[in-house]
């Protein structure tokens, strides 16, 4: 199993220091676990589709973390059993699609998973190709374009173009817990008025746990 962490330099503390840890911690050998540092600040868009098209040729597929995650205590048991095909992790409520369409569904109904996404690798360079190829060049997806940001959007737009009919998986409980607000906050979104917390979570004392090593007093923004 093959895990990359989509990481900004701002956050390499968090990252070196707590996230790759766990993932050690819970028997995932070291090589096993990749970071893709944005070094050259591409930004959050042009990095991710650097990092998808550096898969293209690698077989299998990838577990997708971000930056701001803490791994349930089972992540690594679980994701093995799931790592087939496009599986979602992590959702919120106020992301969407519908949360409640939880288990194996329609491409359609992905949950907005970047958070923790596992992705065939095959995918992940054909999404790379298509936004090189058009997506970025089309008139409507301009102002996506112009963010630098909306790497989520174009996915799962790329997946209901490509593979909407096709199954996936959106996982439950959620694999991880996003804790942006507990490690300086949203990089990419500073003005977010809502903490973004999974849907489905169900190990608050594993928070409470990170916050303690982090020196942080326990909030409960939910």
């Amino acid at each position: 199993m093959k895990v990359m962490i989509h990481a900004c330099p701002k956050r390499m503390w968090y990252v070196t220091g707590f996230l790759v840890p766990s993932l050690i911690e819970q028997g995932i050998p070291a090589g096993d676990v990749q970071i893709w540092n944005d070094t050259e600040r591409l930004g959050n868009q042009l990095s991710w589709f650097d990092s998808c098209a550096s898969l293209a040729g690698v077989p299998g597929g990838t577990w997708h973390l971000q930056d701001d995650v803490l791994i349930a205590r089972d992540f690594a048991q679980r994701a093995a059993a799931m790592d087939d095909g496009i599986v979602a992790g992590w959702c919120c409520e106020q992301f969407g699609p519908n949360v409640r369409l939880s288990g194996v569904r329609p491409g359609v109904f992905l949950f907005n998973s970047f958070p923790c996404i596992r992705i065939p690798n095959d995918y992940a360079a054909d999404h790379a190709r298509w936004y090189w190829a058009s997506a970025r060049k089309r008139r409507e997806l301009h102002d996506w374009v112009m963010t630098g940001k909306k790497d989520d959007s174009f996915f799962h737009l790329w997946v209901e173009e490509e593979h909407g009919d096709e199954a996936v998986l959106n996982a439950v409980p959620c694999l991880v817990e996003h804790v942006d607000w507990l490690i300086g906050g949203s990089v990419l979104n500073a003005n977010r008025e809502k903490i973004a917390r999974a849907y489905y979570w169900d190990d608050e004392e594993l928070v409470r746990e990170l916050a303690a090593a982090l020196g942080k007093e326990y909030p409960l923004p939910r």
